[in-house]
């Protein structure tokens, strides 16, 4: 009958042994050269342990007194029997059994989206970004420019700040693609936050025309609902290129973050509106001067007389 062994190093890499032809006899394993299987791996023994093939079929493993050991998935073993999908753990390489018949997987598409998220692993796309994400940042700036003084340290601190927080959070997001994938994915992950950085200040804009021209839309809401959108959609791409959970499981998560957020967000909005403060706030508003107009007087009577009523509250202040 034979088997199929699968070696996972330390290093996450993966190669696959073919024994099919082998129906009886002993297959040694360890770091010695001799060996039927080789492994590359300073915790394991040079021969550290042998997989008997019965004649009936059945598989079994002896460790051969090793310094650290074998393991069944997480049980210590001396001599155990093997079945396929079975795995065992020697010093830090992981050995996983199967049947020459084992029905494996349907091919992954090169056309879904984790495989395109990957695909941005390209240094000229990040170049790309980064040019993209700096002219988003100078109309952000230019758009809100108030008439201050800008030098060149200030200038290169307010980039440097942009572009910091992004690069913090796409390692952390590497170290997990890492842990739970074998691959940082670092670039791909980068790219994505520059490309959510765009996304953001590129449809910023309309939105705030809308707000403009349309008073009864609160800005504050659709700014944080705005936020909330992209970041929805930057959560479920790095879902995607850091783990290997269902589609299904990341767009529930993607949504579900997002939506918890904005719900607080109106918790606490609603809870300290004026209507529920002891001490509402000034809005920083000016109230237009047709408010506070007393009968009989036109607006420009009004605001001829602004100076002196700012002169007599500056006499009684004094």
């Amino acid at each position: 009958m034979g088997l199929i062994i699968e070696v996972t190093g330390d290093a996450r890499t993966t190669r696959l042994e073919n024994f099919s032809a082998v129906a009886t006899g002993l297959l040694s394993i360890g770091r010695a050269r001799d060996n039927d299987l080789i492994l590359d791996d300073a915790y394991i023994d040079p021969y550290h342990g042998q997989i008997i093939l019965g004649e009936t079929g059945t598989w079994s493993y002896q460790d051969l007194g090793s310094e650290n050991g074998s393991r069944r998935d997480k049980e210590s073993v001396t001599h155990c029997a093997l079945a396929s999908a079975d795995v065992l753990t020697l010093g830090k390489t992981q050995l996983q059994f199967f049947h020459p018949s084992h029905q494996v997987a349907p091919a992954l598409s090169l056309h879904n989206s984790r495989q395109r998220l990957m695909s941005l692993n390209t240094w000229p796309t990040s170049g790309l970004l980064v040019a993209g994400a700096i002219l988003m940042l100078a109309l952000n700036i230019y758009v809100n420019y108030t008439g201050e003084k800008f030098d060149a340290g200030m200038l290169m601190g307010m980039f440097l700040g942009a572009f910091s927080l992004p690069l913090i959070v796409s390692a952390a997001w590497s170290l997990l693609a890492k842990i739970l994938c074998g691959r940082s994915h670092f670039l791909s992950i980068v790219n994505v936050a520059l490309l959510a950085l765009i996304v953001l200040e590129l449809s910023l804009y309309p939105f705030l025309g809308l707000a403009y021209n349309f008073p009864a839309i609160d800005r504050g809401y659709l700014g944080i609902f705005l936020n909330l959108l992209v970041f929805g959609l930057y959560l479920y791409a790095t879902l995607l290129i850091c783990t290997r959970l269902k589609d299904q499981t990341n767009k529930l998560i993607a949504g579900l973050v997002p939506a918890v957020v904005f719900c607080a967000y109106l918790v606490i909005q609603i809870s300290s509106a004026d209507e529920h403060n002891n001490a509402p706030n000034y809005n920083g508003r000016l109230l237009a001067p047709v408010v506070l107009l007393r009968s009989g007087e036109t607006p420009d009577e009004f605001i001829q007389r602004l100076p002196d009523i700012f002169d007599n509250a500056d006499e009684l202040i004094d």
